[in-house]
């Protein structure tokens, strides 16, 4: 029998292998039990070892898919399912091609090879691997090798999976590879219904035509029935979360609705489906890495999820701030607001602050708007004790915003400016934030003239804490209640030795969009310089050169104030001029 075994895998060529096994498997269906056995003894023989080249594989699955039914002897039923076994690992492309050729030709169909094949734990698992690899027609499979040309489509692997699934004898194993099937199908089904099915298929193979989007997402819900997530099924069925999924135009809020899903039932996969996707996302160039992240979005409302994000996870997260796409920074910047609501994400938070910052000043409005909204939300969720640097940086962030023409983006710097002064307590009020907080009264106080009426009504209260962190308790009172130019009188007056100050603060607001503003701030300039003693007019050229230009502003009012604070100037250096140095006094402290 060994030389019988040595003969057939050193001297045979594959084709006359092939006649070998199929001479042996026509004697164990045959009527003579003897003739069976010895057939049956001989194979086992043969292939007691790794399976050597074999020719004609598609006859051989084609007289086992016809066969596998009669043949009766236990001896002979262990042998053909080996011989089943043995070809799927080697030639999986042949062996599933075959039987889906059968199924669709054949009046009946006959599920005995899928059981087959799910009845051995290791090769069911290596089969599925080489499934989940054929899914992304992009990806190569590894260390397998098609002959004969034949090749399975993506189509036909969602096909076999779904036949595998079907079968309850491996529901244990299918736990081990759930979280990468489960996101490979998602994939393939974003794949589809986003770009389209690119697949041909072949007639040869494939005789009735199968939607594939369908096909895609009967086999997401077989294998969430296979591992006990009925209830999560029925639930994305009741809400519509899988037409949506099917809808080019609201793909991702199926994908949403889906993750979303297995987070309020809480499901045991959360994390391991989460962790496999960071893993894909490694790959900056990750063909589905939109719909990874709306899926890991709603995943990180889990509070089990986000614990888990570590340095590594936040360095990939970091690495995709830098990607172009707006919607995939946008999903970035509301996981760091997601982040922030768990409360207890201190350090993730501060791996992601500074690329949040940095969105601010992107060129596309969607994201900076985005981004806003994010640090708004942040500003309110966070505490000053654990974030102070972060506050700090975003207080001289967003500054020069205060001036952006949209008025919704100028709102919303307003308003986290206002939140932000909230946090701030006297005790903690030190360089450089107190600088930054000074260097913003004017623009609050010239706001208050602001055009969008939301914006103007902020202002008021932000001023009021202003005070209060400052410490001035009477400037506060006017703050509250009084009009523009009362509280600009009462600033330069309570506060003289920051006049220049105050004059520089002015002078940036000259070039403000808003005509009302421009007309304060020039007003309020020339309030200021007659405040200015010798040294300090003589220090104030930028102010002459800004008011030059502003005689030619388009409001006929800023202009005309203009060339009168420019006479106000003149008669002010006219009068320090004539008046003998000895006789100026310094300025009151």
């Amino acid at each position: 029998m060994q030389s019988l075994t040595m003969f057939f895998r050193k001297y045979l060529t594959p084709e006359e292998r092939a006649d070998v096994l199929m001479v042996s498997m026509e004697a164990m269906t045959s009527a003579n039990r003897k003739d069976a056995f010895a057939a049956s003894k001989m194979l086992k023989m043969i292939l007691k070892y790794s399976m050597p080249e074999i020719g004609k594989v598609p006859e051989i699955i084609q007289y086992i898919y016809h066969n596998v039914n009669n043949i009766t002897e236990t001896t002979a039923q262990g042998t053909i399912e080996k011989i089943l076994y043995l070809l799927a690992q080697t030639y999986t492309d042949e062996v599933i091609l075959t039987l889906f050729k059968m199924e669709d030709q054949s009046q009946r169909v006959v599920h005995k090879p899928w059981e087959i094949l799910a009845s051995f734990p290791k090769g069911y698992e290596v089969i599925m691997e080489f499934l989940m690899q054929k899914l992304t027609p992009y990806q190569k499979s590894k260390g397998q090798e098609t002959s004969h040309g034949m090749e399975i489509s993506p189509l036909i692997a969602t096909r076999a999976i779904q036949e595998l699934l079907l079968e309850p004898s491996r529901r244990m194993e299918i736990h081990t590879f759930f979280s990468s099937l489960f996101m490979a199908l998602l994939f393939r089904i974003s794949f589809l219904v986003l770009e389209g099915d690119t697949d041909i298929q072949d007639e040869q193979h494939i005789t009735g035509w199968v939607d594939p989007v369908s096909c895609s997402i009967e086999a997401l819900k077989t294998l969430m029935l296979s591992t006990g997530y009925g209830d999560h099924v029925s639930y994305v069925q009741k809400l519509g979360g899988w037409e949506l999924l099917s809808s080019p135009e609201r793909h991702y809020e199926g994908v949403t609705l889906l993750a979303r899903t297995m987070v309020i039932k809480n499901c045991w996969h959360n994390s391991p489906i989460f962790s496999f996707i960071i893993s894909m996302l490694q790959d900056l160039n990750y063909t589905n890495h939109l719909t990874a992240f709306v899926f890991m979005t709603e995943l990180l409302r889990c509070p089990g999820v986000a614990a888990i994000a570590d340095e590594a996870t936040l360095r990939i997260l970091a690495n995709w701030f830098q990607h172009e796409e707006p919607t995939t920074v946008k999903l970035l910047l509301r996981m760091v607001v997601i982040f922030a609501k768990h409360g207890n994400m201190v350090r993730q938070l501060r791996v992601l602050q500074p690329y949040v910052l940095n969105c601010c000043y992107s060129l596309d409005s969607d994201i900076v708007t985005e981004t806003f909204a994010a640090l708004k939300c942040l500003t309110q969720l966070l505490s000053w004790r654990q974030n102070a640097s972060f506050f700090v940086q975003l207080s001289f962030t967003l500054g020069p915003f205060f001036e952006e023409e949209s008025e919704h983006l100028r709102l919303m710097a307003f308003e986290t400016y206002r939140a932000l002064l909230a946090k701030v307590k006297r005790r903690v009020l030190v360089f450089p934030l107190k600088h930054q907080v000074l260097n913003l009264i004017v623009p609050l106080v010239l706001h208050l003239e602001d055009v969008n009426v939301s914006v103007a009504q902020i202002c008021r209260p932000a001023l009021c804490h202003t005070a209060v962190i400052l410490g001035w308790s009477r400037l506060k009172v006017i703050f509250a209640e009084k009009d523009v130019w009362t509280i600009l009188r009462a600033l330069l007056k309570q506060k003289a030795n920051k006049a220049p100050w105050f004059l520089k603060q002015c002078v940036a607001f000259f070039k403000s969009p808003q005509a009302p503003i421009r007309q304060t701030a020039v007003r309020f300039a020339g309030q200021i310089i007659q405040t200015l003693d010798r040294r300090e007019v003589g220090d104030i050229e930028d102010v002459y050169a800004a008011l030059r230009s502003m005689q030619e502003d388009p409001d006929p009012m800023v202009s005309c104030l203009a060339t009168q604070t420019l006479y106000i100037l003149e008669a002010k250096e006219k009068q320090l001029a004539n008046t003998p140095t000895s006789c100026f006094c310094s300025r009151r402290p």
